[in-house]
């Protein structure tokens, strides 16, 4: 498969969201690749454990350095700090220990691999720490509802890295209450970390019903009747 070359800044953030519907597939198939190359994979890797052509894996890989150039400058100058401090400082201020990155020298044939294994986990260890912006989201929603009429119609469910799920009473009003206060919740990045006048973050209230198997979009701070149609067209 011959992957065309597209540049990032033609997109903005809602038509890069609009893959998850509209190439489904794709955006399945990309995430082993994706973490792979997170974790400081190579073409190698790709080919090793994905089965990809080196022609393709070597597009692959090129491709996701361009995408995420500046992260990896951001990433690479939180380890470079970490040889000299011994520790790596993620989400609110979280801190994970490097030990070896701080007693060994670093990009020869002689730097240890654990000591390699440990500058990977690290690295690593900086993106997904912001995952913790879940928690805060949570705890910021339930504050909101224990503080509102609505406090014995929503509960919390359960939370993944990049998910959050509740029991929210099968009442329209309440459900557009909700959205609007989950929304409002995840868009939040005051953190000077992740401050951004271009980059912003968000979410989606997807309602799962009769099943699980059923998801319906709702769409960020609508209205009760906003929130009916989109209930009724699925």
């Amino acid at each position: 498969m011959k992957i065309e070359k597209i540049s990032v800044q033609e997109y903005n953030v809602h038509q890069i969201n609009s893959i998850k519907k509209k190439y489904p597939e794709l955006r399945q198939n990309s995430k082993g690749l994706t973490f792979a190359l997170t974790y400081a994979g190579t073409w190698h890797t790709l080919m090793k454990k994905f089965g990809l052509p080196k022609e393709q894996a070597i597009q692959v890989e090129q491709r996701y350095h361009e995408l995420y150039k500046h992260y990896e400058e951001f990433i690479a100058n939180q380890l470079r700090d970490a040889q000299v401090s011994g520790y790596i400082t993620g989400a609110f201020g979280l801190r994970v220990r490097t030990p070896l990155l701080k007693s060994c020298i670093m990009g020869t044939k002689n730097t240890l691999k654990e000591a390699e294994a440990e500058k990977r986990t690290a690295g690593n260890a900086l993106g997904q720490s912001w995952c913790l912006l879940n928690n805060r989201s949570a705890n910021e929603v339930m504050q909101e509802v224990w503080n509102s009429p609505y406090k014995y119609d929503v509960l919390p469910a359960a939370q993944i890295h990049d998910a959050l799920y509740f029991f929210v009473k099968d009442n329209l009003e309440t459900l557009t209450w909700f959205n609007k206060v989950l929304i409002k919740a995840m868009e939040w990045q005051e953190h000077p970390a992740i401050k951004h006048d271009k980059l912003k973050l968000g979410g989606d209230l997807e309602v799962h019903f009769p099943s699980w198997g059923e998801d319906i979009e709702i769409p960020n701070y609508a209205t009760k009747e906003e929130v009916k149609n989109a209930l009724r067209n699925q």
